[in-house]
């Protein structure tokens, strides 16, 4: 499989665990704090029930540093579906301050939209995410995110309004707490991440019928809710992943294989999926004799999508393939209470709760 850029997503990213070093021996360490500029009011367009939005946030940080950990903290537990929090380097901070209107953000299904399409998670990489379950960011030992000086988050907030108490929606003013390192002199390591997506094909369950159950009206509703990219990425995996791109085979299972072009050391690995995903696996070189399981989430919970470190690291080389494998049961629509009063429909790769993703993520290091 060929390099995606793939929006969360839905989803989760790395909780990684371990102390700092030593307290004698670690470099000193800066907390900056920034919350939400202005409070904002959730609001669904076009009919959906999500909204997606970005805001730039300037921590202020004025040195090259490394990120030792990171927390989003959301001021609405409820309806807070997902946060993602993205550095944004010198190459679209022009961009991001005129998108952001001093404070009040803009709507960003499918990522920042900072950049060009293919470039936009290398000017503007995904450093940490938060969702259900989850607390702070820590690297473990000898690990770091890097962050220059001048640089700022963009957090994109996923608002769930199904999930909002008694249908109130209220406004939002989240924060982002971050701990860093001076960058200078330190011998920590840098982390990086991989994303594995594998596409969703689930047709509407026996017995139950509606105009959406139709995948190619489903897939108009979902531009229509979320925008047109995000059904460019629902038929783009398919393609990606070896199956047809306009007939695809409906299936309560999804995989992909990733072809790999570098090296990489994996030292944590994540789920996420939607409310309707069942268990997640991602293997190393699968079916062969050297196959090893990276991440196996036999039960998947939404609402614990924390991120597994590794006893030990795991070496990618370039030519190895990592296998990403899905279950789904679209059953549970008309069971789970966000859903149950929802039109049925085929459900596709999306960013909304009420569509699906099967994403694995790995964190690590190219050296």
């Amino acid at each position: 499989m060929r390099s995606l850029v793939v929006p969360l997503v839905a989803v989760l990213l790395t909780s990684l665990v371990s102390p700092v070093a030593d307290a004698a021996t670690a470099p000193k360490v800066k907390k900056y704090s920034v919350t939400m500029t202005k409070a904002h009011l959730p609001v669904a367009p076009n009919k959906g029930t999500d909204d997606y939005r970005c805001f730039l946030l300037d921590p202020k940080v004025n040195e090259d540093s490394i990120v030792r950990s990171i927390e989003f903290i959301p001021q609405r537990k409820n309806y807070v579906h997902h946060a993602i929090i993205f550095r944004v380097t010198e190459a679209d901070l022009a961009e991001a301050i005129v998108n952001d209107k001093s404070g009040i953000g803009w709507p960003c299904f499918g990522g920042t939209s900072l950049g060009g399409m293919l470039s936009t998670f290398i000017t503007s990489p995904w450093i940490s995410s938060w969702a259900p379950g989850r607390g702070k960011d820590i690297s473990p030992k000898g690990y770091g995110i890097p962050f220059k000086k001048g640089e700022r988050f963009v957090l994109q907030v996923h608002y769930n309004l199904l999930a909002a108490e008694n249908g109130k929606i209220e406004t939002d003013q989240s924060t982002i707490v971050m701990e860093a390192v001076p960058a200078k002199g330190s011998k920590i390591k840098q982390l990086q991440l991989e994303l594995f997506a594998a596409p969703v094909e689930l047709a509407c369950p026996p017995g139950v019928t509606g105009p959406l159950c139709d995948r190619r009206k489903s897939l108009m509703d979902l531009a229509a809710r979320t925008g047109n990219a995000s059904m460019q990425q629902a038929v783009g995996l398919n393609v990606l992943c070896g199956q047809s791109a306009n007939q695809p085979t409906p299936s309560l299972t999804s995989k992909c294989d990733k072809y790999m072009n570098r090296y990489f050391s994996i030292v944590a690995a994540g789920p996420h999926m939607h409310l309707l995903g069942r268990s997640l696996k991602m293997t190393l070189n699968p079916g062969t004799k050297n196959a090893k399981t990276i991440l196996n989430v036999p039960n998947y919970d939404f609402d614990n999508q924390a991120s597994i470190p590794l006893k030990k690291p795991i070496a990618i080389n370039p030519g190895d393939i990592v296998r990403v494998e899905c279950t789904f049961d679209p059953t549970l629509r008309q069971k789970i209470p966000q859903l149950k009063s929802l039109e049925p429909r085929y459900v596709t790769w999306g960013e909304g709760s009420s569509d699906e993703m099967c994403l694995g993520v790995l964190s690590g290091t190219t050296n």
